[in-house]
């Protein structure tokens, strides 16, 4: 019996303590502590219908809570024979090939596989973050205490339809699915699984995206008003994002030592960001090797940036640091730390929320709509997509179709008016502010280059 002995002795040895007696309603009640299987207690009562008293009530209530208490004990018999059967059969049907990590929670499982992945480097601490996020909250809750080898694809299927009648996004449910499916397909590939539960699941379809983008009146109107405010890192940061479709992450990374380098060769080098990990917030890499990028930087880019050297030469002064030092960031405080990007959300809704700023959809404008904006109007502007994809950091065009195609009415009539001028031999010239960015860009596009060729 070996195997089958040992399971049972382990799960009666910590299942059931003594039973004690108590008195309640003028009656003897047994109690008794029941151990969990996550190893918490929980006390269970029984009324031995004794009248309280002492001599041979009280032995009769000692005589009924050992037999409840027996009762109790062989519950626990049954549960672990079941258990140790299961196990028994899990491991046949495992065979030679089988693993037993098998026998493990999704959440147990995956939670191991996350490890090793993080251990490798394989993934940022980030991303293993929000992965464990959406293991502990979304999706173990739903599979119960059912193990590996257990879960069915009626399991899945399960887990996708709660957590959208739960009110979850499809996009937050389709992150789900294809982590179960990346789980299931370890456990096929490297542990013995006959077969993922994942295989045919076909997740929800994903909802177009909802972008709050300005348009180009709003776009100059803000740019305006934060030209005209007191340059704190959260007004620069807006414009930077607004005139360069930098990130709050990227934002929050710049030093003066690289402002410095930009305003030198006319382009300024994105590649660290202020980014989220096990313990906090620290400098590393941007999520995607095509976010180290070199943008070209106009004259407005460059007031910008003098206008909040100005005003942290006097924050610093204020706080006796002296002047600005390379190091320093610019979107940051006087001890030469930076600001959070969490911090500069909260900073930036209070601010916008004071002023009433919103985009197209009538909503407040969160700190990345300001890059939707300025990645709309550089598409709108007649941008090639490849070049608006470099500058923004996507991976490829696609992104920036998919993502940032213009909803400006402005804009969709100016591409009509093209096309009715081409027809008649007659094609408008672009608008003012269309020449001015695509100049400028130009411009600043064609100093980068020639630096890059000189440098080489």
């Amino acid at each position: 019996m070996g195997w089958l002995e040992d399971e049972i002795g382990r799960s009666i040895a910590r299942r059931v303590s003594a039973p004690t007696l108590r008195k309640r309603d003028g009656r003897w009640c047994a109690i008794v502590r029941v151990k969990r299987d996550d190893g918490t207690w929980t006390q269970r009562t029984h009324d031995t219908g004794i009248p309280c008293g002492d001599g041979d009530l009280r032995a009769k209530a000692e005589r009924k809570a050992l037999e409840w208490h027996d009762d109790m004990l062989v519950a626990c018999v049954l549960d672990a024979v079941k258990r140790a059967i299961d196990l028994r059969e899990q491991r046949e049907a495992l065979g030679a090939g089988g693993s037993n990590k098998l026998v493990m929670s999704f959440d147990e499982y995956a939670e191991e596989m996350l490890g090793l992945m993080q251990a490798s480097k394989a993934i940022r601490p980030a991303t293993v973050r929000g992965y464990r996020g959406e293991i502990r909250h979304m999706i173990a809750p739903r599979l119960g205490n059912k193990r590996m080898y257990e879960i069915k694809t009626a399991d899945v299927e399960h887990v996708m339809v709660s957590l959208l009648d739960d009110g979850y996004s499809t996009s937050t449910v389709r992150k789900c699915v294809n982590l179960m499916t990346a789980v299931f397909r370890r456990a096929v590939e490297v542990d013995g699984l006959a077969k993922s539960p994942c295989y045919g699941v076909k997740a929800p379809s994903p909802a177009p995206p909802r972008q709050n983008a300005m348009t180009e009146s709003g776009w100059s109107s803000l740019l305006e008003q934060l030209a005209s405010m007191r340059q704190t890192p959260t007004v620069c940061a807006a414009e930077l994002a607004l005139l360069l479709g930098l990130t709050r992450e990227e934002t929050c990374a710049l030093t003066w030592r690289e402002w410095d380098a930009a305003r030198d060769k006319g382009a300024l080098k994105v590649s660290m960001a202020v980014v989220q990990g096990e313990h906090g917030y620290d400098l590393g890499e941007p999520k995607t090797t095509a976010r180290v990028r070199t943008i070209p930087i106009t004259k407005t880019v460059l007031a910008v940036g003098e206008a909040r050297r100005t005003e942290a030469a006097r924050e610093w002064a204020e706080q006796g640091a002296g002047a600005p030092r390379p190091s320093d960031y610019m979107i940051g405080h006087p001890d030469g730390s930076w600001c959070s990007p969490d911090a500069l959300t909260r900073s930036w809704a209070t601010l916008c929320s004071a002023n009433g700023w919103v985009g197209e959809r009538g909503e407040r404008l969160t700190f990345h709509d300001l890059r939707h904006s300025f990645a709309t109007r550089l598409v709108a502007a007649g941008a090639d997509v490849k070049s608006a994809s470099r500058i923004l950091g996507h991976s490829t065009p696609v992104t920036t179709l998919k993502v940032y195609a213009s909803e400006d009415q402005g804009a969709k009539r100016d591409a009509m008016d093209r096309i009715e001028g081409s027809l008649s031999g007659s094609v408008p010239a672009p608008t003012a502010g269309d020449a001015q960015i695509l100049d400028a860009f130009a411009r600043a596009l064609r100093t980068a280059m020639g630096d890059m060729e000189g440098r080489a």
